[in-house]
């Protein structure tokens, strides 16, 4: 399967990146954007092009730039899954050590 051919099946379309941003948001935030309100006023204020306040989850600029990118209110400017994609290669990388589960397949004896 090709990445476009499963934007089109996303809702939304091509731009369909509305609902990728809001799972980017929860992985970082660790919550629902706009949790604390009833969904008639999630609804407009999403209707209105309003996002919740990023400063207060301390999301790195990168990361940020990738969900108001997804967010934006224009269906045309969103990515696609491939730009999507491309932009999450482009993030920095954190040095981490790689674990070896070896050691848990040993007998211990």
């Amino acid at each position: 399967r090709v990445p476009e051919n499963e934007d089109a099946k996303l809702p939304g379309g091509s731009g369909g990146g509305g609902p990728r941003g809001t799972i980017w948001y929860e992985l970082h935030a660790r919550e629902w954007p706009f949790k604390t309100q009833p969904a008639e006023a999630i609804i407009w204020q999403v209707g209105r092009g309003m996002k919740p306040n990023l400063s207060q989850i301390g999301m790195g600029k990168e990361i940020s730039d990738i969900l108001l990118f997804c967010w934006a209110y224009e269906q045309e400017e969103r990515p696609t899954f491939t730009k999507l994609m491309d932009m999450l290669e482009k993030l920095p990388k954190r040095n981490r050590r790689l674990s070896h589960p070896g050691h848990f397949w040993k007998s211990a004896e």
